[in-house]
């Protein structure tokens, strides 16, 4: 049996005619349309608070869509180590400064020396990101921590409250007059072993002393000096005037106002109008040893923006970062998170800085505060330093503390160098 060959189609009717001419004339112009290049952005804010951000840059770079995952403080990490190993490396990464020094030394960031160098007068905290002159990467928002005093305690104490301590003997006696309130009220309050806290804790008051951890090659350990023993013996003295306890238990000791004066960071200026808006309190820099010598010294840290080298849009990715370190981008996320500051040089003399001089504090505190060194053993050698500190306060001689942080630092930079 022969088929039939179809006929002719029949024709459109002339609206439709019209309609398919115009779809098709539309999808023609699509395919030949540039396409919107894509940037995955990884990084630790909650959305809410970077996402306006973003929308600002893609509306400024309209061939630019940027992809946001937002990452966890505890599995971030891990997250970044398997992308790495595995060849995913997202474009831009947020990393915490604590992570850089193990990254530096892996050999796996872009090195954004040329696309960065502009920027070195305008911001802080380069030493965050740079082994020697090359920058991988650039910082973007900084923290550090302070000293916090209840003004109302100072007054019951017959301390005057518009005159922080400056010095280590005024910081024990402030707090061995308000220790003795009773009640419930202790003086100081002392960072118990807690991984990733005491360190930040006890080291302001060493670097402000002239303590050192490495040399400055970081081939040798220089912890066992006279310097940090003379800071660990002070610190350990405020056990007898104080509260010996974790960052948690402190904070809201502080808020409770059971607690006179502790270091802490700007997460607690954001949850004192939230948890004690009556509180009356100050923040000042971390006393330095007298009025002759020493200097406020605290902890040096921040948020680092980085790429990889296996990034597919390395480019993008610089003009991203380029933008959120902007003083106004920077600002614009400090404000929203109240827990950092911009990286910006100058950020104090912000009219929202002058406006809130506990924030400003915080950005006059990261001036004298030290970066950690750049090893890439740090993190085991943070803990080393942590867990004698610990065995000190638990009745260790500071010396015995001391010298036995310093052997295991020596270790860890010998097994490092194999």
């Amino acid at each position: 049996m022969t088929a039939k060959r179809p006929g002719p189609a029949p024709t459109p009717p002339a609206r439709l005619r019209i309609f398919l001419g115009c779809a098709g004339a539309c999808w023609l112009l699509a395919s030949c349309a540039p396409q919107r290049r894509e940037v995955v952005f990884w990084e630790f804010f909650p959305t809410t608070v970077v996402e306006p951000l973003l929308d600002k840059f893609e509306h400024e770079n309209r061939g630019i869509h940027v992809r946001l995952e937002q990452l966890s403080w505890k599995s971030g990490p891990d997250t970044i180590a398997a992308a790495i190993a595995v060849g995913h490396e997202p474009d831009l990464c947020e990393l915490g400064s604590t992570w850089m020094p193990q990254m530096l030394a892996s050999g796996r960031l872009a090195d954004w020396s040329a696309g960065v160098a502009d920027l070195k007068p305008m911001l802080r905290g380069w030493e965050l990101a740079s082994v020697g002159d090359a920058i991988y990467g650039v910082p973007w928002v900084v923290g550090t921590r302070a000293l916090y005093y209840n003004k109302t305690l100072f007054e019951r104490a017959g301390l005057d409250p518009a005159r922080p301590p400056q010095t280590w003997s005024e910081l024990r006696d402030a707090a061995e007059r308000i220790q003795k309130l009773g009640g419930g009220v202790h003086g100081f309050g002392v960072q118990a072993g807690e991984r990733n806290v005491l360190f930040k804790k006890f080291m302001p008051f060493a670097w402000g002393n002239g303590g050192t951890i490495l040399s400055d090659d970081l081939r040798t350990a220089t912890f066992d000096s006279p310097e940090n023993r003379e800071a660990l013996d002070f610190y350990l003295s405020l056990r007898d005037v104080g509260q010996v306890d974790r960052q948690d238990v402190l904070d809201r000791a502080f808020k409770a106002g059971k607690l006179g004066l502790e270091v802490s960071g700007a997460w607690l200026i954001r949850s004192i109008p939230r948890d004690a808006p009556g509180l009356r309190y100050g923040v000042a820099l971390i006393p330095r040893p007298d009025d002759e010598r020493g200097t406020h010294a605290s902890f040096a840290g921040g948020e680092v923006l980085v790429s990889f080298q296996r990034s597919k849009n390395k480019a993008e990715a610089l003009a991203l970062a380029r933008f959120l370190v902007r003083p106004d981008n920077a600002l614009a996320l400090a404000i929203a998170a109240q827990s950092v500051q911009p990286a910006a040089v100058g950020a104090d003399t912000i009219r929202y800085y002058r406006e809130h001089p506990e924030q400003q504090m915080m950005i006059r505190q990261f001036e004298t505060a030290v970066p950690t060194p750049n090893h890439p053993a740090w993190m085991d050698m943070e803990a080393a330093i942590e867990d004698e500190v610990d065995e000190a306060l638990r009745g260790k001689p500071a010396a015995d503390a001391i010298r036995d942080a310093q052997k295991k630092l020596t270790e860890l930079i010998a097994k490092a160098g194999k």
